[in-house]
């Protein structure tokens, strides 16, 4: 009797150790501030998607969204250091970078399918046909930098040869709804709204064609950045924020209705917007790790290409692209 007793102690001790060892103890979790738009932009829309379904509490993050209402000031904060990390166009962190903000490049984000110029003019049917006509578009945006590299390839100067009429992507919308433009610049969700405003507009320019009939491979709108300072005091923080970004994009393929209403709901968008782009492949995440060689290949076309069209004064130091 005695002997059966001691067998199942032991037997207690034993498994209770395997579970132990058996069940990993999940990682405490990192808080990371990160900059979000607070209106409809393919920034937030992933943002608010992992949040909702909690991947970033599945990847040992605590991410904290900070919302801002101007492209100037999500910029800024990400440069000065009140966010940790944010999601934003390569050229733009090219600049921040150059002008000393410790921005590092972790990840692609999002593809350059999403940013569309649209008219309704029936003799706007190419970029070069806007020579001498108007377009509304952000100036101060990535998306602005890559079409006036993709313009200038084709011997046009948008500051010269167009008047260009600053309009972030709702504001132009607007201007071509009341035929003050020629065209618009604009980049989704606002693109599908615009599409669906009237059945006479056409899409004359995709991102993704352009730039890979400039350079033959596909580059990106958007990429995931995080402060040095912020990776120095945490720098298990980078694998799981992008692990966070990459369940985001396996959840958003295989949950686009739940994603559809989770952007309707935090983002004031119509349902179906998000699932129409998705289906239409306008919107493609690309999650990949920035040290991957294709991609640090393609981060740094988009630099160069920058530089040799005159929108940048020189490439950055090479640490912008983060490597582990």
């Amino acid at each position: 009797m005695r002997h059966v007793r001691l067998t199942i102690v032991v037997l207690a001790l034993f498994l209770a150790v395997g579970a132990h060892h058996g069940q990993a103890a999940p990682p405490d979790r990192i808080r990371v501030r990160i900059a979000r738009l607070a209106f409809p932009s393919l920034v937030s829309v992933m943002v608010d998607i992992v949040k909702a379904a909690e991947l970033d509490r599945s990847n040992g993050l605590d991410l904290e969204p900070i919302s801002f209402s101007a492209v100037s000031g999500f910029y800024a904060a990400q440069a000065t250091g009140e966010v940790d990390a944010g999601v934003g166009g390569p050229h733009v962190y090219q600049r921040l970078r150059l002008e000393g903000a410790p921005v590092r490049i972790l990840a692609s984000y999002v593809g350059l399918s999403a940013m569309v110029v649209i008219s309704r003019n029936p003799q706007v049917r190419t970029i070069t046909d806007l020579r001498g006509r108007s377009l509304a578009a952000d100036m101060g945006s990535s998306e602005f930098a890559i079409l006036s590299i993709y313009a200038k390839s084709k011997g046009l100067d948008l500051r010269t040869d167009v008047n260009v009429i600053q309009a972030g992507p709702p504001l132009a919308r607007a201007q071509l709804a009341a035929g003050r433009v020629d065209a618009a610049m604009t980049w989704e969700p606002t693109a599908t709204l615009t599409i669906r405003d009237s059945k006479d507009y056409r899409i004359i320019f995709n991102g993704r064609a352009g730039w890979r009939e400039l350079t033959g491979k596909d580059g990106w709108q958007l990429v995931v950045h995080m402060r040095d300072d912020a990776i120095r005091r945490n720098p298990a923080a980078v694998d799981r924020l992008i692990k966070t970004f990459q369940d985001g994009q396996a959840y958003l393929r295989t949950n686009l209705d739940a994603s559809d209403r989770v952007v309707a709901s935090s983002l004031n968008l119509p349902a179906g917007v998000l699932k129409e782009a998705v289906l239409f492949r306008r919107i493609v995440y690309d999650v990949r790790p920035a040290w991957q060689p294709a991609v640090t290949e393609a981060l740094w076309e988009m630099f160069r290409a920058g530089v040799d069209v005159g929108l940048l004064p020189r490439l950055p130091d090479r640490a912008i692209v983060y490597r582990p």
